[in-house]
């Protein structure tokens, strides 16, 4: 198959694919418009508050697998077509062509694409989500640190490996972490103003403390 070709069939396919917002169908199978309750995001955090922690799993799930798929199956024609693979899985999310181009974070779907194509790499920066999150009991607050770690994390392994790092996926690896946290805008506002929604370490109201 010709290259350029590939190149524009894994950028559609995964694109179109990754568009899928299955947080806005899990939620509009329950009866809500999940973007119109807490964060107005479509992704597996809103729904996991707004809508229940089954739900929000699944569409972890889903949004996980969405990018995986596409880029386990791009990636035999070579790094750099699983790499589109990847982009286009992410913009899909993020810019999903099904609901006017507003779509989620890219978190899930951008951890199910770089396990199929940096596996090191990912899974360390999902040690600092799940450290963060630990720390913070805030999702958004590990979801930027992971993605401010990544192309760290692609460039340690990548020497050590091979004792160089390609230029190429370290600039595209670097564009997607600036696009990821340019995507928490909000969450970064919020945070500043103490009023991030937090996952764990829930303060009690003083009603319920009664």
């Amino acid at each position: 198959m010709n290259l350029v070709l590939v190149y524009v069939l894994a950028f559609i396919s995964s694109y179109l694919l990754g568009g899928i917002p299955f947080g806005f169908i899990v939620a509009k199978a329950k009866g809500i418009n999940i973007r119109e309750v807490g964060s107005g995001n479509i992704g597996a955090t809103n729904v996991f508050r707004a809508v229940g922690k089954k739900e929000g799993i699944f569409v972890f799930l889903m949004d996980f697998l969405k990018g995986l798929i596409p880029v386990l199956f791009w990636k035999h024609y070579g790094m750099y077509p699983g790499l589109v693979s990847a982009i286009g899985a992410i913009l899909g999310h993020t810019l999903t062509p099904y609901l006017k181009f507003k779509g989620g974070k890219g978190i899930a779907t951008g951890f199910g694409s770089f396990l199929g194509l940096l596996p090191a790499a990912i899974l360390s920066s999902f040690g600092v989500w799940v450290l963060f999150l630990l720390i913070s009991g805030i999702v958004s607050v590990g979801s930027i640190m992971a993605a401010i770690t990544f192309p760290l994390f692609y460039s340690i392994y990548a020497f050590k490996s091979s004792g160089n790092v390609d230029p190429v996926i370290l600039v595209f690896t670097g564009i997607i972490s600036i696009y990821v946290i340019y995507k928490h805008r909000g969450n970064i506002k919020r945070l500043f103003r103490g009023e991030e929604p937090r996952i764990l370490y829930k303060k009690k109201s003083p009603e319920k403390e009664e």
